[in-house]
């Protein structure tokens, strides 16, 4: 009986569509079919610029309606390139379980089925899809630095373009082929900027009284009927008005959110090397003096204010909350973490630490407390068993992707790394010839200025090279021996790296997926595991 597939091809960004990437996919989709007697292809499903790493499983319309395609029974496989097509987030590894119970079999043309019958086989879906999450990120990472040259070198990275310029052609072509562009002053608004800027100089007015009199002028605001002082604020604080465009000028306050942001401190902030002239609306040495009254009047405000050292969120830090349960009366144990303040009095900097522990939630009356280290410490031990134990389970072939995988990316980070020590060695270079001019006074810099980006400088340098010298360790580690995959396999280097390195949020998830409940009492703590008997030694045991 033949098996209808449908196929999701996915491009995650409007350039993968200029470069034909779907004709790819769905060309590979093709041949990958035909070589099967059983399966006949029946529909194509397609996402257009959809990022699998920023969007979640909700968000995406495609993968809802193939949801409600499988559900009506509609076909029996789905048929994808790699599994990071589907998604680059943990929780996809949630999306192909469901589908799998609605009897659809998810194959992919370089990983092979993705099934989740087994909790090993959910747990492999896990890592595969949180490694397309890394992958993503260092993808990420890869994109910025090349941002980041491009600022450096003066040229234009995208998005709107701001308050005082428009974006016209700029006689250059991207290697995809597609027409770039690069911002020109619009006259009238330059006029309005230089106000704003004179307004703060000359007249010691913050953004709110800006806002307020421009409205009061009737002069038109940008995109809304008024301005405000959110508005006045990033004008204030844009160094493209002075002729230098600026990146790494903000962070994700949290790497989970896709909102949020906080700006960071001007002199982290990477600037062009040279000044654009044809971009100057503001001349530096004013634009200086408006950053130098905004933040004496932000220091100020904070002075004004009690100071206490920024406390530690516990939210998050214990990684068995859910799955430990009091063994006494059966009550979850919950986050009664704390911190301990104090202050050195020899330099009076004050210090912080973070104390975990986990409380029972009931009233039993007996032991409530145990503290983070010992609870985690037995249950990890455990864990690692598991991994020791995971030879007896057929994985071989999972066990060599997984090392190849990683291997791989670790050689990519490695020349990553290597590629950024020389650009940051030629930066160095570069300013320490300035030094003579900056001395003289003719560099755009101050010799104080330029001593401070040397500094820091030669700290990047030191980051480097110590992740350097750590990837290499990782990778010596991930060396076998010889070719005997068998003690690969027994020694489960990667296995617990992959546990013991990774964040939080993840330890719960792998631990979620091998644990139903953890029961803790004084003498012992029993873990009921959900794991089958005959590939483990035992689905609870209990630890002394």
């Amino acid at each position: 009986m033949s098996k209808k597939v449908r196929t999701l091809l996915r491009v995650s960004s409007r350039a993968q569509l200029h470069d034909d990437d779907i004709p790819v996919q769905r060309a590979e989709a093709e041949q990958y079919i035909a070589q099967r007697p059983d399966w006949v292809f029946d529909k194509e499903y397609i996402e257009k610029a959809i990022s699998a790493y920023k969007n979640g499983v909700e968000d995406r319309e495609v993968l809802q309606q193939i949801l409600a395609d499988a559900r009506a029974k509609q076909f029996d496989i789905l048929l994808t390139y790699m599994s990071d097509r589907i998604g680059r987030q943990e929780e996809y590894s949630f999306y192909v379980a469901t589908l799998n119970q609605l009897g659809i079999e998810v194959w992919t043309i370089k990983d092979g089925q993705l099934k989740t019958e087994e909790h090993v086989d959910k747990l492999l879906n896990y890592i595969r899809f949180w490694q397309n999450e890394g992958e993503s990120k260092k993808t990420s990472m890869r994109v910025r630095d090349n941002q980041i040259e491009l600022v450096k070198s003066g040229k234009f990275v995208g998005g709107k373009a701001p308050f005082g310029y428009r974006l016209v052609p700029s006689g250059m072509v991207s290697n995809h082929g597609r027409l770039l562009k690069k911002l020109e002053i619009v006259e009238q608004d330059a006029v309005i900027v230089q106000k704003i800027y004179s307004l703060v100089i000359l007249q010691g007015m913050g953004y709110e009284r800006i806002a307020k009199q421009l409205n009061e002028e009737k002069i038109p605001a940008i995109t809304t009927d008024k301005w405000k002082a959110s508005t006045i604020a990033g004008i204030l604080k844009n160094p493209i008005y002075m002729g230098y465009y600026a990146i790494n000028r903000r962070v994700k306050q949290n790497s989970n959110s896709l909102s949020g942001f906080t700006r960071l401190d001007r002199k982290e902030w990477v600037y062009s090397e040279k000044q654009i002239p044809e971009l100057v609306i503001i001349e530096q040495k004013v634009w200086e003096k408006a950053q130098e009254i905004r933040e004496a009047r932000k220091a100020k405000l904070n002075a004004s204010k009690e100071q206490y050292p920024v406390p530690f969120s516990t939210k998050g830090k214990l990684v068995l909350t859910g799955l430990a349960y009091c063994g006494y009366c059966g009550s979850k144990l919950k986050n009664g973490s704390y911190c301990n303040h104090w202050t050195i009095k020899t330099t009076g900097e004050e210090k912080v630490s973070f104390i975990g522990r986990y409380v029972c939630s009931g009233k039993c009356g007996m032991r409530n407390c145990y503290s983070q280290n010992y609870l985690e410490g037995i249950v990890f031990q455990m864990v690692e068993g598991f991994m020791e134990q995971l030879k007896a389970v057929d994985m071989t072939e999972e066990w060599q992707k997984i090392q190849e995988k990683q291997k791989s990316s670790m050689q990519k980070e490695l020349q990553n790394i290597q590629k950024e020590k020389r650009r940051v060695n030629e930066d160095k270079k570069t300013l320490e010839e300035k030094i003579p001019e900056a001395i003289r006074g003719e560099y755009c810099f101050s010799a104080e200025k330029l001593a401070f980006l040397l500094n820091q400088k030669e700290q990047e340098i030191e980051k480097l090279q110590q992740k350097e010298k750590k990837i290499n360790r990782k990778l010596r580690q991930t060396e076998p021996a010889d070719n005997d995959l068998e003690k690969v396999i027994g020694r489960t280097l990667d296995w617990k790296a992959v546990f013991r390195e990774t964040d939080t949020a993840t330890k719960q998830m792998i631990l979620s997926s091998l644990i139903d409940r953890i029961e803790v009492k004084d003498d012992a703590v029993r873990i009921q595991c959900k794991i089958r008997p005959e590939a483990w030694k035992s689905p609870a045991f209990t630890v002394p």
